[in-house]
């Protein structure tokens, strides 16, 4: 039986050379790519995926916010990030989110390999590289999570957006929501972060890999 593959990242000529590299694996299929989070989540449902392997940094819903929101799922596939970030907040947001596997995109052909015959197996693998500061750390202890962790997975995808420079309207359209309900997000955002301009939120934003 074929394992079939999700891949998400906002970048089509890595996609495309992944696709390539997964697809020349025995028994290993690419059913289908995504651009960002929103495109994620009705393609888990339509071809309900072995493995999913995603980006962080994402236009619109970030890998973080999607991997959280996928833990909601019945049937959800193991999630396996392969991400420009190798800073110790990233690894525990994504692994606290619900990601199985974390590893870094200067890995090699054959660690990605490793790392996605070991998720198959139901284990978690992170890569050395970026395992340092947080193997064998309880993860509420991670700066990244305890400032953001107050944050619910709402108010997280509202201050990715808004800290891209997206006005409210904007905001409301991408989520489905009334701009009212934007403001107030953003009051309650503000208000948990102990941040007083928008100017904070994007620097905060940026600390936290939430935005490039």
């Amino acid at each position: 039986m074929q394992t079939k593959i999700i891949i998400a990242d906002d970048h089509a000529v890595l996609r495309a050379g992944l696709r390539s590299l997964l697809d020349a694996m025995e028994g290993m299929s690419v059913v289908a790519e995504a651009g960002d989070g929103f495109e994620v989540l009705p393609l888990i449902d339509e071809h309900h995926p072995d493995l999913l392997i995603i980006d962080l940094t994402m236009p619109n819903l970030g890998g973080v916010e999607t991997i959280a929101r996928l833990q909601k799922l019945k049937d959800k596939p193991s999630i396996l990030v392969l991400s420009a970030r190798e800073d110790e907040g990233s690894v525990s947001d994504a692994l606290q989110a619900g990601a199985k596997g974390y590893i870094p995109k200067s890995s090699d052909s054959d660690e990605l390999k490793f790392a996605i015959r070991a998720l198959l197996k139901g284990q978690t693998y992170v890569s050395p590289s970026v395992a340092s500061g947080v193997i064998g750390k309880d993860p509420s202890e991670s700066g990244s999570s305890s400032v953001l962790g107050s944050l619910t997975s709402r108010e997280r995808e509202v201050m990715k957006l808004l800290s891209e420079g997206k006005p409210n309207r904007d905001v409301a359209k991408i989520l489905h929501i009334s701009p009212r309900t934007i403001d107030s997000h953003r009051s309650n955002i503000m208000k948990k972060l102990g941040v007083g301009s928008n100017a904070e939120l994007v620097q905060l934003a940026l600390r936290h890999g939430m935005i490039e």
